[in-house]
């Protein structure tokens, strides 16, 4: 039988459902996200699939690929399509993966890609050998400045660590609600005791650094909220990635998302850009007062973990509207 449609598509119980769908998403790291506060929904008839989406001046923008079953991610576009119609709205969408992109391409959307997804696969992450040796130094370096590292239940943590924690977040600067599709916020509220919390204290016991890690289906992890203190330790975010994997290796982890690495083959391939990829890889320097979109590359290729490609899906009539509305949501809070 069918499931209804809630009437408030953003309501406690909505979003139960949603949790419900993102437990059995798949390979997607971007599923936790959908569980963003501000975000609403539109499910499929069958209620096996959503998309989350938000409005901003006149467009629909979806969130990554629905969230639940594979099988009824068409449906639960199309009817998201046919929401956005009703009201008048445009669509677009905001990190559309290999999956999905020609769905939603059916609909007479054009695509932009943007950028990879880092997905650290269990099986494949050593820090041996050559091509690790940048992140093997790093990772040492952590070690050499008697940094150690604690994982633990976000349900779990003490309330004179959640203090700890807090006051690391006002101090680095991390307390804004920026990140319309790769961080879910609500630190230590307690809507997710299940989140799992890496916590990184220095010789003297002072918290250094921090990353929250939430759940996507039962075998993924994905990094929500890095926390770092000005000063710390080098190595210290490598070092907490590295305890994760490890520490995931013995509990059915098999894959650890880091984050999304904006255009990371203009950065890769800089040497021998054509007249157009130095005009892409100059635009993608116009984000660096929001995001330093190529000391990031310089980051997680450390990692050799980029991933499939994201894009944004929408009309090239619209194409201005559009970004302006991306980026209102991703950086305008």
């Amino acid at each position: 039988m069918a499931l209804p449609i809630p009437a408030d598509a953003s309501g406690p119980e909505t979003r139960e459902r949603i949790r419900d769908l993102v437990a059995v998403s798949e390979r997607d790291p971007l599923a936790p996200f959908a569980l963003r506060p501000d975000k609403s929904y539109v499910f499929s008839p069958d209620g096996s699939a959503a998309v989350g989406y938000k409005t901003k001046i006149g467009i629909a923008v979806a969130s990554g690929d629905p969230v639940g079953a594979a099988d009824g991610w068409a449906d639960a576009i199309d009817a998201f399509v046919a929401m956005a119609r009703g009201r008048g709205l445009r669509i677009a969408v905001l990190g559309a993966g290999e999956r999905a992109r020609p769905m939603w391409a059916s609909y007479g959307l054009g695509q932009l890609a943007i950028g990879r997804d880092v997905v650290v696969h269990r099986s494949e992450f050593s820090v041996q050998g050559r091509r690790f040796r940048n992140l093997r130094q790093a990772i040492q370096r952590s070690r050499n400045a008697g940094v150690d590292v604690e994982i633990l239940r976000e349900g779990d943590l003490e309330p004179d660590l959640v203090a700890e924690l807090r006051s690391l977040m006002k101090g680095s600067r991390r307390e804004d609600p920026r990140g319309f599709s790769m961080i879910l916020g609500g630190l230590f509220q307690g809507r997710e005791p299940d989140a799992v919390v890496a916590v990184a204290r220095d010789h003297s016991g002072l918290i250094v650094g921090a990353h929250r890690y939430l759940w996507a289906g039962k075998s993924d992890l994905s990094l929500d909220f890095p926390i770092r203190r000005r000063g710390a330790p080098n190595g210290v975010d490598e070092r907490l990635i590295a305890e994760v994997v490890d520490w995931g290796s013995t509990r059915g982890v098999d894959r650890v998302s880091l984050a999304f690495a904006p255009f990371p083959d203009l950065f890769a391939n800089r040497k021998h850009l054509g007249v157009l990829g130095k005009v892409g890889y100059g635009l993608a320097h116009l984000l660096d007062p929001l995001i330093s979109v190529e000391r990031l590359y310089r980051y997680l290729r450390k990692f050799h973990a980029f991933d499939q490609e994201r894009y944004v899906m929408l009309r090239w009539r619209q194409v201005v509207r559009v970004l302006f509305a991306l980026l209102l949501l991703e950086f305008g809070g």
